[in-house]
């Protein structure tokens, strides 16, 4: 997959670098949400990335999954969904490609995802810096339809699990274009060109950096608020990744 075609905005060395831009170039927005990528890929739901069998399209892919998960998830769920933004949600945070793409107004959990891992390849990370104007969120979900919204959205679902409401989750809800019937990288919409900054986060401070967050309080255990984070965090505690020295 190509790399972004946008320019970045500031190269981020540490935690207070990251602190320092946002409050320089973020103050000013009543809405600013944050996204963290190990690698400098296109802004695409995972959805747009997934390989389909059959011979179906990606409608099709979406509503079979969708109709597979309604069918046998109530056993498994703390609240049950009350229309499709829920079901959305709930599949995009267990994993399930869906048309969402995460963001978070918590901009050092965005940093926390960015360099949790050592670099791939060497490759740099990014900070995707996004401020959408209060035209472009969804006001209404039980009124509206994730799957005809016209055009892509920002969404804020309802805190109805523990890692929503751990990582101050938001959505972006891409539309598939109708001219090339596919989704578009949310840096190529034009709507949107002008709302995001890009930040780079070089490969070597990822060790340096995961380190500071953790003295703050930013890990798999306060940002997955469940068992799987309390596991990933004891077994980052007491081992060194490829990139931490002893």
């Amino acid at each position: 997959m190509n790399k972004s075609t946008h320019e970045f905005a500031a190269v981020i060395q540490n935690l207070a670098g990251f602190l320092e831009f946002i409050q320089d170039h973020c103050a000013d927005f009543d809405y600013v949400l944050f996204r963290g990528q190990i690698e400098d890929k296109p802004l695409l739901p995972k959805l747009a990335r997934l390989r389909l069998s059959k011979d179906l399209t990606v409608r099709e892919a979406e509503s079979k999954m969708l109709i597979s998960l309604r069918t046998r998830a109530l056993p498994y769920l703390e609240n049950v969904p009350q229309n499709d933004w829920d079901w959305l949600a709930i599949a995009q945070h267990c994993g399930m490609a869906t048309r969402l793409l995460d963001w978070s107004t918590n901009p050092l959990a965005a940093l926390w995802f960015a360099v949790e891992k050592p670099a791939r390849t060497n490759s740099d990370a990014v900070i995707w810096v996004f401020t959408p104007s209060r035209d472009d969120h969804v006001e209404n979900p039980d009124a509206s339809s994730p799957f005809d919204s016209g055009r892509t959205r920002v969404f804020m679902p309802k805190h109805i699990n523990r890692r929503i409401v751990a990582q101050h989750g938001w959505f972006t809800v891409h539309s598939i274009s109708k001219s090339v019937s596919k989704f578009v990288p949310l840096e190529r919409n034009n709507r949107y060109v002008k709302s995001l900054k890009k930040l780079r986060v070089p490969a070597q401070n990822f060790s340096s950096i995961r380190t500071e967050l953790d003295r703050c309080g930013i890990n798999a255990a306060t940002l997955f608020g469940d068992l799987v984070g309390l596991c990933r965090d004891a077994e980052w505690q007491h081992s060194l990744l490829e990139d931490e020295d002893a």
